[in-house]
């Protein structure tokens, strides 16, 4: 073992270690009084632990492909081709979702507006499209072996 590979090992069983803490806080620390529903103490730590956690994954996975193009420029055509195929998809997603405004009865949030709608939209569209091109690319690779 490394001593890069240490390193991460401690660096993942730390960042398991905070998020079964966050969970365990999440579950068993009450509920917040005076709420129409059921709302746990620590919802918004752990949401924020998430969005943390999402924030550095994908900083890291940008910063590692940068460090992989520095590195190697003959394989950055298939990078660009991939990173043009995400924002294709992103921009048909967006022209597929709707921004119309919902009724929703007893809601008065900001949040039933247009523009949050036609973004919403657009991730749930990605979701499904990027969610199809999986199965595909796993129903094509299991056929392909069949014929090899």
């Amino acid at each position: 073992m490394t001593k890069l590979s240490k390193i991460l090992n401690i660096v993942l069983y730390a960042l398991i270690a905070v998020t079964v803490v966050f969970t365990i806080m999440f579950y068993t620390g009450g509920d917040v009084p005076g709420e129409t529903y059921q709302t746990p103490v620590y919802t918004d730590m752990i949401l924020n632990w998430a969005k943390f956690l999402v924030a550095a994954t994908a900083v890291i996975a940008i910063l590692f492909e940068i460090f992989h193009l520095v590195l190697n420029p003959k394989n950055a055509t298939r990078t660009l081709i991939s990173i043009a195929a995400l924002v294709v998809i992103a921009l048909v997603s967006y022209s597929m979702a709707d921004g119309t405004p919902m009724e929703l009865g007893g809601y008065e949030g900001a949040d039933n507006v247009p523009s949050m709608l036609k973004l919403a939209g657009a991730f749930l569209y990605g979701t499904y499209i990027l969610l199809g091109v999986v199965f595909i690319s796993i129903l094509v690779a299991e056929v392909s072996k069949i014929f090899k």
